[in-house]
């Protein structure tokens, strides 16, 4: 297999709950090349042609460097999915934290939203399907994709719920969130069954988020 162009992607918040902490700042690297290792091998090929002795060739490490942090692939693309989460968190963080957004109206929080939801996820189908197909078979797997899921839509959630006055929907509370799990939802589908509609699976970037922006803002009554 030919090596993969790495999109290295640095830990936020501390170290990541899915792996053992490294004990030294070797053992640190050696970790991050490995999750940087499958990251791009998986993105480039897909998580049934990528084994684990093509993610350590890849990274320049060994099979045991490997099995001293996960069990299985399974582990590894629970850890990839945590450093993507953290990542999509800090990003919508920094973003509503600026000055553009400390007065912007919900549809602008909206609009801003789906852009960076589809700029994240549009090229990477096939790692979010790889994480989805894998936590079916790993119970913990599954609890720990909900927690990270639960935080990134509870944060978007209080931040929209900051602008009620804007939002038409008789029951904001209940509301927001459920628009913003179908979002996500939406593109979990697109990740999971790429080819079952190409109408809206091989839909340009910026016409999805146009539909996907229409559909949350009609839901919400967003003017």
């Amino acid at each position: 297999m030919g090596r993969a162009k790495k999109s290295p992607e640095p830990p936020e918040e501390g170290a990541l709950r899915s792996v053992s902490t490294p004990k030294q700042a070797r053992s640190e690297e050696t970790l991050q090349r490995l999750l940087d290792a499958a990251e791009a091998l998986i993105l480039e090929h897909g998580l049934a042609d990528v084994g684990i002795t093509d993610i350590v060739r890849e990274a320049s490490s060994s099979v045991g460097g490997f099995y001293s942090r996960f069990r299985n692939k399974g582990e590894l693309l629970l850890a990839l999915h945590e450093r993507r989460q953290r990542a999509v968190r800090g990003r919508v963080r920094a973003m509503m934290e600026s000055d553009v957004f400390g007065a912007a109206s919900a549809r602008r929080i909206v609009h801003e939203c789906v852009r960076m939801l589809i700029a994240e996820t549009a090229s990477r189908h096939r790692m979010q399907a790889a994480f989805l197909q894998a936590v079916v078979a790993e119970p913990v797997a599954w609890q720990t994709g909900i927690d990270f899921r639960r935080q990134l839509v509870d944060l978007v959630t209080d931040i929209l719920l900051r602008r009620r006055d804007q939002i038409g929907h008789p029951e904001p509370d209940q509301a927001v969130p459920f628009a913003v799990h179908a979002a996500l939802a939406l593109m979990d589908q697109r990740a999971l069954f790429n080819d079952i509609d190409p109408r809206w699976t091989e839909m340009d970037p910026e016409r999805l988020g146009a539909e996907m922006e229409r559909l949350v803002c009609a839901y919400l009554a967003i003017p």
